[in-house]
Formats: C-alpha cells, sequence, structure tokens
C-alpha cells in the first residue's frame, strides 16, 4: 500500500473503486504497510491490515541492495504471503526492479521457464495486443522467445478471452528473410510449435493496427518500444489541446467533436491499460505503474483477480508440458 509515486493517495481509492465496481464476496484484500497510517485512510469491507511499519523500499533503492533490506518491508512480505499460499495475487505500484527480483526469489519460476517476462495489454484498432516482454529480460534466446509466446498466448486467453490468438514475432520487417539470426531461429521454433497460431514476423506499426493478438519481443526491444507509444500519447494529448484552445473558433470545434475526444482519450489512458503480470512465475504478480493514480490501480487489482480466477498459471504449465513433449517426440522421430 505504500509504494508507488502516490503512495497511499492512490492504492487507498484505488481499492476503494475496485470495490465499489466489482463484486468482491468472494475477495479479501490484505493490506501491507504501516498499519496506523493506513487505519486513517481505509475503511473498506474485506480488509485486513498487516503491520509492516516504517519498513519501505524506495523508488530509488536498486534492486541488489533492496534483496538485501527486504525482509520485513512491505513489499516482501506482500510478495511472501503469496509466495507462502496465503493469497492468491500481489500488486504493487513501488520500485519495479526490486519488486521484480523479490517476486522471482520468493515465488519462483514455472518448471520450464527459464525466466519471467513483464506483460502488458496495448490498445489497437481493433481491440488490443497482448506485449512482451517489456523489460524484464534485456537478452532473449529463440528457447526465451518461444516461452514468451506460450505465456503471451495464456494472457490472451484470460484478459482479451481470445481461444487461438494470432501470435506475431517483432522483427524489422515481414520478410521471412528479415531480421537476425537469433530471430530467425525462433522464427523456425515459433513456427514447429505444436498449439501456437503463429503468423510470423511483424513490425512495429503492427502493435496498433492490429495484425496480431500476442507480439513477443525481446525486453529490450518491448520497453523501447512501450516507451515510444506513451511518448507518442502524450505529444497527441498535449498538441490536441494545444490546438484546441487556441482561438475562439477552435474552441467551438472542440465543443462539436468532444466527443470523438472523449472516446480517442478513453481509448489511449494508459490508466485503463495498467496492471503488467510478471509472467512464468508460479503465483500471480502485478506490477501497477509506479505514477499510477486510483484509476490505474484500481485495473490493476482488477488484472489480478482475473488472473487468479482463471488458473492462469496451471494454463501455462501445461502449454509449456505439451510444448517439451512435442519437441522431445520431434527430436525422437529425427
Amino acid at each position: 500500500m505504500m509504494g508507488g509515486d502516490l503512495g497511499m493517495d492512490a492504492t487507498v481509492p484505488g481499492l476503494s473503486l475496485y470495490i465499489q465496481n466489482h463484486d468482491c464476496d468472494d475477495i479479501t484484500f490484505e493490506l501491507f504497510g504501516n498499519k496506523s497510517i493506513i487505519e486513517r485512510h481505509v475503511g473498506l469491507p474485506r480488509c485486513v491490515i498487516h503491520d509492516t511499519g516504517e519498513n519501505v523500499i524506495s523508488a530509488s533503492e536498486k534492486p541488489a541492495k533492496a534483496l538485501k533490506i527486504g525482509r520485513k518491508t512491505s513489499m516482501f512480505e506482500a510478495i511472501s504471503c503469496v509466495a507462502q499460499g496465503n493469497a492468491d495475487a500481489v500488486v504493487s505500484s513501488g520500485n519495479t526492479g526490486a519488486y521484480m527480483a523479490l517476486s522471482k526469489i520468493l515465488i519462483g519460476a514455472i518448471d520450464g521457464i527459464e525466466r519471467p517476462a513483464i506483460v502488458s495489454i496495448l490498445p489497437n484498432v481493433l481491440n488490443s495486443t497482448v506485449m512482451l516482454d517489456l523489460g524484464a529480460n534485456t537478452d532473449c534466446s529463440p528457447a526465451k522467445l518461444l516461452q514468451f509466446a506460450i505465456m503471451g498466448k495464456a494472457v490472451s486467453q484470460v484478459l482479451q478471452r481470445i481461444e487461438n490468438p494470432r501470435i506475431g514475432l517483432l522483427n524489422i520487417g515481414t520478410e521471412r528473410t528479415k531480421g537476425t539470426d537469433l530471430l530467425e531461429e525462433a522464427y523456425e521454433l515459433l513456427e514447429r510449435a505444436q498449439g501456437l497460431n503463429f503468423i510470423g514476423f511483424v513490425e512495429g506499426t503492427d502493435i496498433t493496427n492490429g495484425t496480431a493478438d500476442v507480439i513477443v519481443t525481446d525486453g529490450f526491444t518491448g520497453n523501447v518500444s512501450l516507451k515510444t507509444m506513451e511518448g507518442t500519447i502524450r505529444y497527441i494529448a498535449h498538441t490536441l489541446k494545444t490546438g484546441f484552445s487556441s482561438s475562439l473558433m477552435s474552441k467551438v470545434g472542440y465543443l462539436c467533436c468532444r466527443n470523438a475526444i472523449k472516446t480517442l482519450k478513453n481509448a489511449i489512458d494508459p490508466r485503463n491499460h495498467n496492471g503488467a503480470p510478471l509472467v512464468g512465475l508460479k503465483k500471480i504478480s502485478i506490477k501497477s505503474h509506479g505514477n499510477s493514480d486510483a484509476v490505474g490501480f484500481a485495473n490493476a487489482i482488477s488484472v489480478a483477480v482475473k488472473l487468479a480466477k482463471s488458473g492462469f498459471v496451471e494454463n501455462i504449465e501445461k502449454m509449456i508440458s505439451e510444448i517439451e513433449k512435442g519437441n522431445s517426440d520431434e527430436n525422437k522421430n529425427n
């Protein structure tokens, strides 16, 4: 409850907003932080407060140091609660590096998964695109990219409700002969994998035009792509605001098209797509953007609940097992 740029000014009203808008009869919320402060803010049903005092991991703390001082902090205790089976999912707006490191160590990766990946649901002209990895793994082998495709499929089935999502591999072109040797090898792995609706290479423009339901890439490329999209959205919003306030006629024009502007604003508002699962772990771990407000934090909680109720982890384990069995049978036949 203590993490993020806004702290409890976002987490408390965000939790309240989620409870107001959803049926929570089967949910209990375990809140970790300074109990005396939380009690002054929280008057919500179905909440249990765990006092961790002033022990918090700051936003500027390096992951390595956070691991050393992490024990007994609100972040450590919240993740431990899930790791020990006392909760089904954890959500935090705190230090991303520390949160990822603690989640990996305390919860652990699914058998067969080399490294977890950060996933986000991005808007496109048709609906949305699942994209991973967005920063957890800067260097990725072809085998890791195959695992990302499997995990992306599981996310798409739950959050997009698409049974057989189209999966694309991000590249500098769609032609089969383009890209690095690593991407060529990854292409072959995804093409041979059973149960994956692999459509081939996709480009950066395909992220928002709906060509693929799931786009797979390494964490370095994915993070740059995400930050570029966020910057472009802010630029568009700034330009529209400046343009519509530049003259009387512009203001009149805004009145004529404000419904369309509202639709655009809602579609590109990052708060409505907040809540990035760290997939590949044995439990559900959701990272809320550090600067997210109450609306964004409520959406992060919504992602956590949907995944926790879906058998998400079990689906990934099953798909990983089937892929490995298929590869083993193929090797025997060869």
